[in-house]
């Protein structure tokens, strides 16, 4: 049972077997989202999302094709905000279409503050997740450099958590609905390199997580701390 003070974070599952989970932030993103759904069903690959509220509220149908698919869905925020509320406005809506709690939190980027905060009353029930892999697909317009910058990432292996987005946290409407997405025309070459290499995408649900992190809450200096629990 955590304290008022602490927050473990998880970023990797045991480093044994050949389970790999995908993660994607930031959607729904239609039809970025159902774009890598299909790549996804074309290699029986499971995923988990971790979904923005806001986007869930516009695109609900988006939310349910994911969940019809087999993947996992998970907690990313409301409208990412600064404010301790924002993960309970996207429970409220995401629990609405799954009928569940979310099992899987993942803070926003720029605001463990909140984020701890806000999480501290769920937890040990949820678990917090981050990634051990994250190639900043967000910021690459190169679909072969986000694959070599996940297959060759050095941390990459069993039990790795592989961080992608299909969206983008701060896109209003029209850019989101616009701008082309790198990541779905790299996903294929991802999954191809690694099921080269022995490896399979599995959901979070299928994987033991291991190691955490401890987030603790700054007392006499405004910097966040991570140590090794």
């Amino acid at each position: 049972m955590l304290d008022q003070e602490r927050c473990l974070i998880y970023r990797h599952g045991e480093r044994v077997g050949e389970g790999v989970a995908l993660t994607f932030d930031d959607g729904p993103n239609p039809p970025r989202t159902e774009q890598i759904l299909e790549v996804l069903a074309a290699y029986g690959a499971r995923a988990t999302f971790f979904v923005a509220g806001k986007w869930v509220d516009r695109f609900p149908e988006s939310l349910r094709r994911l969940i019809a698919g087999g993947h996992v869905i998970g907690n990313h925020g409301y409208a990412l905000r600064r404010n301790i509320g924002d993960y309970d406005e996207a429970e409220a809506v995401i629990g609405h279409i799954t009928g569940r709690p979310s099992r899987f939190f993942r803070a926003h980027a720029f605001d463990y503050g909140a984020y701890f905060q806000s999480m501290v009353s769920r937890l040990p029930t949820s678990l917090v997740v981050d990634s051990d892999v994250n190639p900043s697909d967000f910021a690459v317009a190169d679909p072969d450099e986000i694959v070599r910058r996940v297959l060759e990432h050095p941390s990459l292996g069993p039990g790795s958590i592989v961080n992608l987005h299909d969206s983008a946290e701060m896109d209003d409407a029209g850019v989101r609905l616009s701008r082309v997405l790198p990541t779905v025309a790299a996903l294929p070459a991802i999954l191809d390199g690694l099921g080269k290499r022995g490896l399979r995408p599995i959901g979070l649900d299928e994987m033991r997580l291991v190691d955490p992190v401890a987030w603790t809450a700054p007392r006499t200096t405004p910097e966040n701390r991570l140590i090794r629990s």
